[in-house]
């Protein structure tokens, strides 16, 4: 009778456990996103100021992980091609860039902010631009991430006690 009570008693634990690991695998899941972001802004600035490639070459010859994060920048290719830019465009496409990655507001920000100088500047000035945005990019997710790693520790820290408190109660 002891051997099924503890057996009870961890299958309760390691339950619980797994649920909070899946409720995290969304969150994973938009940091990868948005560090292939910041890969892909990289991979840009390198491909269309060293190499002069259009950015339509360039989204055809990155091997992209997530096809949300291609998406972002197709939809970014599209509001290049559109001559009638304005603030509504730039707020639509925000809401896009949230909607495909699920990222929070100051990133999207920091995407949105390509699409107002990409193809009007000479290469060197485009290159310096790019470089910044994605050092804000990288910056803004280090702190992002930094706070997200301590959520999830005590959490998972949590996961366990919650799941003990389960399994004692239900025993």
């Amino acid at each position: 009778m002891v051997i099924i009570k503890i057996c009870i008693f961890g299958f309760i634990v390691v339950s619980v456990k797994i649920m909070f690991i899946l409720f995290f695998q969304e969150e994973d899941i938009k940091l990868y996103k948005m560090k292939e972001t910041i890969n892909f802004v990289d991979y840009l600035r390198i491909y269309s100021c060293t190499m002069k490639m259009s950015l339509n070459d360039i989204l055809e010859k990155y091997n992209f992980k997530y096809t949300n994060v291609k998406r972002v920048f197709k939809h970014l290719l599209l509001e290049l091609q559109n001559e009638e830019k304005s603030i509504d465009n730039l707020y639509e496409y925000e809401d896009y860039i949230k909607k495909e990655l699920n990222s929070p507001k100051e990133f999207n920000e920091i995407i949105t902010q390509i699409s107002e100088y990409y193809g009007v500047s000479l290469s060197d000035v485009l290159n310096k631009k790019l470089l910044y945005t994605k050092n804000e990019l990288e910056k803004f997710l280090k702190g992002y991430e930094n706070t997200y790693k301590e959520r999830k520790s005590l959490l998972n820290k949590l996961s366990l006690l919650v799941g003990c408190l389960i399994a004692i109660v239900l025993l």
